[in-house]
């Protein structure tokens, strides 16, 4: 008997120090031989069990890892019993440990932690958007644990935290879009409706001023026209339809808009050249759409240029990439303008833009066909002195 224990004591101890490979040598008759077979049987249970745990521990950890938002698990002493990879990021917290920390702790974003603060002692399902000091949006939702077959015993809760700046951001510029597309078309539209209200409620109108009256309706005519030619043509863009793929030939595409805006400059006696490293430059792409580039930023150029300026084309081509340069000696770019420029209906000189016919949306239709060719565009300007406008598209 004395043997026995002394053998139970001894596996005992090492099942109790976490080595469930030992178990009970089945020596023994009666009672004791029983007691044994069962100790045996637990150890091999437990070990199971454990080892069950441990496999669904390594899944649960898979499908968080996966998961896109950031996912915490608390305790009721907000304490971290799991947590994804994508919540320590959110949380800016620089140690290495967080499972076992409180949330205090851990979460150093102020906003995100005095949000889940907030919601936890709710103790239901509940979610709120907030937005941190880094212009960051976030969607947090905050669900209670509740215990196994209990419906009012909260163990805990669940944190999911949703990075939703972008979809923010879009919106936004979905709404200004519309806003400033309802302002750009009202404007033309009330200019209209207004002189022709006054030619037919007015019939006593001399000819030279009538003829005045349907120049301004013809002229907020072709304005309203082109503004919803450029509206169609982003749109077009942005939907990445692109589908008239072909070899082009920049400088005979080039061409075409050198022909189409050369009466412009001459009309204002500005030095409108070009230089073309080689001829045959080809490029796999949308016409159209190496046309759109020149015909915005040359027309630009030309509108914004004083008379008796100067207005440069160079287009090179370094066998990875196409660079096309625009530079004139216009009134040039402030500074702290120059980032907006390619927003839509941003005009640095809003009363200048509109008198020489401007849309607002030539650099943003140049910038979004020049992102969905993978290229890149930089500006250099000084006031008085002129613009560069330089475009990289990969071959």
């Amino acid at each position: 008997m004395r043997k026995y224990l002394k053998e139970i004591i001894l596996v005992s101890n090492k099942v109790s120090n976490g080595d469930f490979s030992v178990k009970l040598k089945n020596q023994y008759s009666g009672d004791l031989g029983r007691l044994s077979n069962n100790f045996n049987f637990m150890i091999a249970k437990i070990n199971n069990n454990i080892e069950e745990l441990e496999d669904k521990n390594i899944k649960l950890k898979s499908i968080l890892k996966s998961i896109s938002n950031g996912i915490v698990a608390i305790d009721n002493d907000e304490t971290i019993l799991l947590i994804n990879d994508v919540a320590k990021e959110f949380f800016d917290y620089k140690g290495d440990k967080f499972e076992g920390e409180k949330i205090d702790k851990v979460i150093k974003n102020d906003v995100l932690l005095n949000s889940i603060k907030k919601l936890i002692p709710l103790r239901k399902s509940t979610k709120m958007q907030v937005e941190d000091e880094k212009d960051k949006f976030y969607k947090i939702k905050v669900d209670p644990i509740l215990l196994k077959n209990s419906e009012n015993v909260i163990i805990g809760s669940i944190i999911n935290i949703e990075d939703v700046t972008e979809t923010v951001m879009a919106e936004k510029i979905r709404s200004d879009f519309v806003a400033n597309v309802t302002h750009e078309l009202k404007t033309p539209l009330t200019s209209i409706n207004g002189f022709i209200e006054t030619l037919k409620n007015n019939n006593e109108i001399d000819i030279e001023t009538r003829n005045k009256f349907l120049d301004i309706i013809n002229a907020e005519s072709n304005r309203l026209r082109r503004l919803i030619d450029d509206i169609l043509l982003l749109s077009f863009i942005e939907n990445n339809r692109n589908d008239k793929y072909e070899e082009v030939n920049l400088f005979l595409a080039f061409k075409e808009v050198f022909d189409l805006t050369f009466n412009l400059a001459r009309n204002k006696n500005i030095e409108y050249t070009y230089s073309f490293s080689n001829k045959d430059i080809y490029l796999n792409t949308n016409k159209d759409y190496i046309k759109q580039i020149f015909l915005n930023l040359i027309d630009n150029a030309i509108k914004y240029t004083p008379e008796n300026g100067s207005v440069r084309v160079l287009v090179d081509d370094d066998n990875k990439n196409i660079k096309i340069s625009v530079k004139d000696t216009g009134i040039g770019i402030p500074n702290e303008e120059i980032s907006r420029i390619f927003e839509r209906f941003y005009r640095v000189d809003k009363a200048r833009s509109r008198k020489i016919g401007g849309t607002g949306l030539g650099l943003a239709i140049v910038k979004h066909i020049v992102i969905s060719l993978n290229g890149n565009i930089e500006v250099k300007s000084k006031l008085n002195e002129g613009t560069e406008f330089i475009v990289f598209i990969p071959k």
